[in-house]
């Protein structure tokens, strides 16, 4: 996105750039955030579970084959880990955001 959009936006809104950004970053974390949780709520629903644990239990129970479950069972393990990673970036961004406004204040 080119700085002259965001300069834009932020004139019309009136909003620093930087609050212009963080806003859109933080968007577009929670808007990844919500279609990987939707993800994994399909894949789970699939085998009347809650959780990757579960899943997990069901397959060291045989209940559920391994062989049948094993690719969903990569899938939930790499949205775990996108998960993880998206909520990290999410809690560093604020982070920022509560040093800058102390720091302006």
């Amino acid at each position: 996105m080119s700085s002259s959009i965001v300069a834009k936006i932020s004139e019309y809104l009136g909003l620093s750039t930087e609050e212009v950004e963080r806003r859109a970053l933080r968007y577009l974390i929670l808007d990844e955030l919500r279609r990987v949780k939707a993800e994994k709520v399909l894949i789970l629903s699939k085998y009347g579970v809650r959780s990757f644990e579960d899943l997990m239990r069901l397959v060291e129970e045989d209940k559920v084959s391994d062989v049948d479950a094993h690719d969903d069972i990569i899938r939930l393990d790499y949205l775990e880990d996108r998960e993880k990673g998206l909520e990290n970036l999410l809690e560093e961004l604020e982070g920022q955001t509560h040093r800058h406004t102390r720091n302006n204040e």
